[in-house]
């Protein structure tokens, strides 16, 4: 005899077993890997330090954009890494905005399973507070010679460069103050120990310098310059330590020819200006 209740029960049976077979698997969770403590500080005129709390073994990518739209010199940014959660970036422009974003890289393992997330944080190179701008001169070359940090025994030369450390970032094996400066000697026609200076090359180039020894008159009897090679000037010598001069530098006599991590010297110098001191940095 037919039943009809046995025949719907049967039916929703059979398709209760058909509808279990053909549901969609649920995508798996993806999880996110993100940067933690990010911190933005300055340096100096041209370079922040990007510090945040990094995993071990991950590599982060890093980038940097100035908050001016018409922002010129952004080829002239370089990123020197010492860790997986510390990185200089260099070739920045006095006084300007920047934000900064960091960025988890993402092992080929992982790709399926995490999605990366950045992080950013905005942060601002030194602004300076100019004294004086000397009047622009044919023969401000970029013949940058050097002078040993040794010989500087005697005040007030000694206590110019007391406290001064190699700067790690570039690799020039140039001394640098507390205040983010390249120690130097330049000729009494700009200053004496302690004379702190803005200077820009052609190609944008900007860095801070602090009269550590004296040129005295120099060769020009004004105390502008000393000769180099044939036809150079040497407005601006650095102090280098003894046992950090590259071998390049030691070779050529200059820092000029060369690209120092960001720090591009290979232009002759544009601008030069006295300027007030800022604040300490922590390098």
């Amino acid at each position: 005899m037919f039943d009809p209740e046995f025949q719907r029960k049967a039916l929703s049976l059979v398709m209760g077993f058909i509808m279990q077979f053909s549901e969609t698997p649920a995508e798996p969770e993806v999880q996110e890997l993100s940067v933690n403590d990010l911190n933005v500080s300055t340096i100096s005129v041209s370079c922040l330090k990007v510090a945040w709390d990094g995993e071990p073994d991950r590599d982060y990518y890093v980038s940097c954009t100035a908050h001016d739209n018409d922002y010129a010199y952004a080829d002239n940014m370089y990123f020197e890494f010492k860790s997986n959660e510390l990185c200089y970036i260099t070739g920045l422009r006095e006084g300007t905005e920047y934000t900064v974003s960091v960025e988890p890289i993402l092992s080929d393992v992982e790709k399926d399973g995490y999605t990366a997330v950045s992080a950013s944080a905005d942060g601002k190179t030194e602004t300076v507070e100019v004294i004086y701008e000397f009047p622009y001169e044919d023969g401000w070359t970029n013949c940058f010679a050097g002078e040993r940090a040794s010989g500087l025994t005697a005040m007030p030369s000694s206590g110019a460069i007391y406290g001064s450390k190699v700067d790690t970032i570039t690799g020039t094996g140039i001394r640098r103050d507390d205040y983010g400066d390249y120690c130097c000697a330049m000729g009494v026609w700009y200053g004496y120990c302690n004379d702190r200076f803005l200077i820009e090359l052609e190609n944008g180039t900007q860095f801070t310098t602090k009269i550590c020894d004296s040129k005295g008159y120099a060769d020009d009897g004004e105390g502008k310059y000393h000769n180099f090679g044939g036809s150079g000037k040497c407005i601006v010598e650095f102090i280098y330590d003894d046992y950090n001069l590259p071998s390049c530098v030691a070779f050529s006599g200059s820092w000029g020819y060369y690209n120092w991590n960001g720090l591009d010297l290979g232009a002759n110098i544009k601008s030069i200006k006295k300027i007030n001191y800022g604040d300490p940095v922590v390098y």
